[in-house]
């Protein structure tokens, strides 16, 4: 059986459906944990199927998780960097073992269709090898040793904070837990998971994965439950924390971590306001393509997704009909069901939100093409466009996500670019246009982290480890460094320098 072909993806779906839901437990130093309440996973596309479950840990288990890690680190940051890369490369082959079983997972809890389970997967690879691939390079955690003019030697170099943790979205189960993970362990440092209750067992691979490294008993810990053991890790007395999710829960995060006896690192990658500029010269074909698989791949429930439209007045009302035709032809459905383009969303309150968001633009008197909950047995809505939505309503400036995408139209191109920075977000962005200062102006002050140019068939979308590292700026980012890129491991390291006389010069690098 290999996901890569539908027939044997969704064959695999429909048979973990019918098997006795996977409840995973916490794992500490080796050791499985079943404590506290039990939390029930259903099948988003089929919410009568309990699939998987997990149990929400309490306070004095999310402690005991940061507490092995730290003794376990205290072993690890003696292994040299070149050993640690090696242990954790040993861990491609057994994710790529597992490819076809991980694409299930993610399938049956998160809803996601064939393409986007199995993506998950493959991009743990694809960190794995450039992860390794950064860290191994000359200069990466050492600087150039030089002799200073008083004749004594000196090393610059990063060694690790400690124990971080790390709290999951729902939407990336897989691949969100995995890059902070590999980046912690590479850089020397132990790890807390505090996985996601829409996606226990998805998340559970990651510390699987880490298994399969030959690490020390206890250094990477797995908890599981709703929000309170998130709290709690926040609460606890790790080194560091990485977090991707919600721009509220990352600030409130950094402020807690500001505080104490002395600020704790924060590598936070949180939501996105997205907006697509589409001028008067742009190809509208073109624009209309990347617009539509950029807000409702994943069905919009992603942070990089295009959730804003902003169009100069002589493009708009082709733009629109275009977009509206291309939207009526996706096909929303069980992932089961070859061709679809998009799945459930995550729960019945997403639906429901959904729904009033629907409701408010209808009473607004937009135009909205779309804007049903599908007659369905799980949680499918339609991917919806409201066009004709004032560019500072708040239809166009609050992050939904939702398959939902605003359409606004704007005097010229110096206002696009103006209402395209006026939000305190700064993901992704895009742009359609003709014209080549246009496209100078828009890279030279767009405020996001991941920016595309005419690019066919994804808007605002389209990263992945190695060539394009991903990010945001402002409020969707706190440090600047972004995941998937060579900068990325390092931010779990901090930089010590070291002076010795050049008789004891071996001891530098240790």
């Amino acid at each position: 059986m290999s996901t890569a072909n539908h027939k044997d993806f969704a064959e695999a779906v429909l048979a973990q459906r019918q098997r006795r839901p996977v409840i995973v437990p916490h794992v500490i130093a080796g050791k499985e944990y079943y404590h506290g309440d039990l939390i029930q996973r259903e099948d988003p596309a089929q919410p009568s199927i309990i699939v998987s479950g997990c149990h929400d840990a309490p306070a004095d288990l999310v402690n005991l998780a940061v507490q092995k890690s730290r003794e376990a680190q205290r072993e690890w940051v003696k292994v040299p960097l070149h050993e640690r890369l090696a242990r954790v490369a040993k861990a491609y082959d057994y994710v790529k073992s597992k490819v076809d079983d991980w694409t299930v997972r993610v399938a049956v809890e998160i809803g996601k269709t064939q393409s986007g389970a199995r993506a998950e997967p493959l991009e743990v690879l694809e960190m794995l090898k450039y992860y390794v691939q950064y860290a191994s390079q000359p200069g990466a955690f050492e600087d150039e040793r030089e002799e200073d003019p008083s004749g004594l030697v000196n090393a610059s170099m990063l060694r690790p904070y400690g124990v971080f943790g790390f709290i999951t979205p729902f939407n990336y189960p897989i691949v969100q837990a995995a890059g902070p993970t590999i980046a912690a362990i590479i850089a020397g440092n132990g790890m807390v998971i505090k996985s996601s209750h829409h996606g226990p067992w998805s998340c559970h691979a990651v510390y699987e994965m880490c298994a399969a490294m030959d690490l020390p008993v206890g250094l990477v810990n797995i908890i599981h439950g709703a929000d309170e053991p998130g709290r709690a890790l926040v609460a606890s007395n790790v080194d560091g924390m990485s977090f991707t999710g919600s721009v509220s829960v990352g600030q409130e995060i950094i402020r807690q971590f500001s505080n104490g006896a002395y600020p704790r690192p924060v590598i936070a990658e949180m939501g996105g306001k997205n907006p697509v500029i589409v001028t008067d010269t742009a190809d509208l074909e073109m624009a209309a393509d990347g617009i539509v698989f950029s807000a409702f791949d994943l069905v919009g429930q992603k942070c990089s997704a295009l959730s804003r439209v902003i169009v100069t007045p002589k493009a708009y009302d082709r733009l629109v009909e275009l977009v509206a035709e291309r939207r009526a032809k996706l096909k929303i459905a069980d992932p089961v069901v070859e061709g679809s383009f998009g799945g459930p969303v995550v729960e019945r309150r997403a639906m429901q939100r959904f729904e009033n968001v629907v409701a408010q633009a209808k009473k607004g008197g937009f135009r909205v093409d779309g804007g049903d909950v599908l007659n369905l047995d799980g949680y499918f809505v339609d991917a919806t466009v409201i066009s004709g939505v004032p560019v500072d309503h708040e239809l166009a400036v609050t992050e939904y996500f939702l398959p939902l995408v605003s359409i606004s139209v704007v005097p010229d191109f110096a206002s696009a670019l103006a209402a395209a920075n006026a939000t305190s977000m700064g993901l992704t962005a895009g742009i359609y246009t003709g014209d080549i200062g246009e496209a100078r102006t828009f890279l030279r002050e767009i405020e996001a982290g991941c920016v595309n140019v005419n690019v066919p068939g994804h808007a605002t979308t389209g990263w992945w480890p190695g060539p394009q590292a991903f990010g945001g700026w402002k409020a969707s980012g706190s440090t600047g460094r972004q995941a998937l890129g060579k900068w990325y491991v390092q931010q779990f390291a901090r930089q010590q320098s070291r002076k010795t006389v050049a008789a004891l010069e071996s001891l530098l690098g240790e």
